[in-house]
């Protein structure tokens, strides 16, 4: 009986001890939380500091807030959790090289103005990667940014390269990578997802990278039932000499999804637009929808044994949105409303005045591919796919030659949106009609 009794008191001292050392620890915890406060780093023109001391003094949880105007990464590795953040643009001198303000609203107050999404900032290399992701990484953020690869003598991932793992979360969004050329495989992008982690891409951009071997967009290597997404996002003009010209995803075991994005314009070997691959015991789950494979460029192949592929596919011509310094040329649509029966499209076009003669915009559904949007390159007339006559349908504006081009556009009525659009989209035009791709969004209708 004694022993019974010694026993539980025993057993109440052990409980409230681990309570008690458990409960130190959350304080503990806290208080580091505390005192390791997260902050913003400036980083950029103006005295804001070089990005990579930006990199080296940041501690997990800082946000670096990259300045609008061209800088070097130096080829910065990232190994903290972090976020970087372009679109930043400075109205006045920074106090000291990478400044650390504790808020947003400090960083307002100082003078800074947040010109994102619709200005990217500017980050270069030469000698390899812009950014190279460490396997140390647990979150990380990169938004805003356009990420130029200036030398050829990168083996892969012109703008970013990396491993990502140990149940690490990494989001990329409204990027724009673009001219990169590395002598291996992923031109714009090469990753490995590993360790049940998982990569998220989201409105952004690969254009006109070119990979030796496969990848020319980008290339991703999937294991360890790690999860890829792909969304909102225009893969166009990118080349290989292998597998996948928009991109190439290896999945040894895990989860694809890809929805709401465009590939066309692409040239590979097999896949010009995206290749999927299976490539060991799987499970392989792919999830594809609402993206558009376009004629030319677009193709989609999906190999391999032990993939499951689920989702409806359908073309609806989604575009993410333009920003002024990912073309030298575009156009934007900022609102729709509805006036008198008649869709009232606000707009704003970057760096050129809509003209006839000149170039102008081109209006259109979603329904329609961006690649019949106008006539063909050399001016010839649009000539639709066998079986799809909702394509080579716009509107030109200014309608007349001489006239304005003044927002809003005001060219479609109601009554014809047809079944199935759900946004107006607009593209600049060249003179013979033709359109340049990439150089436009679209926008959700009323």
């Amino acid at each position: 009986m004694l022993n019974h009794y010694l026993n539980i008191r025993y057993i109440k001292k052990l409980t409230l001890a681990t309570f008690a050392a458990i409960w130190m620890l959350v304080i503990t915890l806290a208080l580091l939380q505390l005192s390791v406060q997260a902050g913003f780093r400036s980083s950029g023109a103006r005295n804001c500091g070089d990005f990579i001391e930006a990199v080296k003094k940041s501690e997990d949880g800082d946000t670096i807030v990259q300045m609008i105007p061209l800088k070097s990464t130096a080829g910065a590795i990232i190994s903290k959790n972090i976020v970087i953040q372009g679109g930043w643009h400075p109205t006045q001198n920074c106090l000291e090289n990478n400044q650390i303000f504790t808020t947003t609203a400090d960083l307002l107050a100082a003078g800074f103005e947040f010109q994102a999404p619709q200005t990217r900032s500017i980050l270069v290399h030469d000698t390899g990667p812009v950014l190279t992701i460490d396997p140390a990484v647990i979150s990380l953020t990169i938004q805003h940014l356009d990420l130029r690869q200036l030398g050829q003598t990168t083996t892969r991932g012109g703008s970013i390269s990396g491993v990502i793992t140990n149940g690490a979360e990494v989001h990329l969004e409204n990027l724009l990578i673009t001219n990169n050329t590395v002598i291996s495989s992923g031109g714009g992008i090469y990753l490995e997802v590993r360790g049940g982690s998982r990569l998220v891409i989201s409105d952004s951009f690969f254009i006109s990278n070119t990979a030796a071997h496969d990848g020319g967009g980008f290339e991703i290597h999937v294991y360890d039932n790690s999860e890829v997404i792909i969304h909102n996002t225009q893969i166009t003009s990118n080349t290989t000499d292998g597998n996948g010209g928009g991109g190439r995803i290896v999945v040894e075991s895990g989860y694809v999804t890809v929805t709401n994005s465009v590939f066309f314009g692409n040239q590979a070997a097999r896949g010009s637009g995206l290749a999927i691959e299976s490539a060991g015991n799987g499970p392989v789950e792919v999830w594809l929808n609402d993206n558009t494979f376009a004629a030319e460029g677009g193709n989609l192949s999906i190999s391999g044994q032990g993939l499951r592929l689920n989702g409806n596919n359908i073309h609806k011509n989604f575009l993410p949105l333009i920003l002024n310094n990912f073309a030298p040329k575009s156009v934007q649509i900022t609102g729709i409303t509805i006036d008198n029966g008649n869709y009232a499209v606000a707009f704003q076009p970057f760096n050129y005045l809509p003209q006839l003669p000149g170039e102008h915009i081109h209006f259109f559904f979603n329904t329609v591919d961006p690649a019949y949007a106008g006539n063909k390159p050399n001016g010839d007339p649009c000539e639709p796919p066998p079986g799809d006559l909702n394509q080579c349908d716009w509107k030109i504006y200014p309608a007349t030659a001489g006239g304005s081009a003044t927002s809003p556009f005001t060219g479609y009525s109601v009554a014809e949106r047809p079944a199935g659009a759900t946004q107006m989209c607009a593209l600049v035009a060249n003179p013979n009609h033709s359109v340049q791709l990439g150089t436009g969004n679209c926008f959700n209708l009323p």
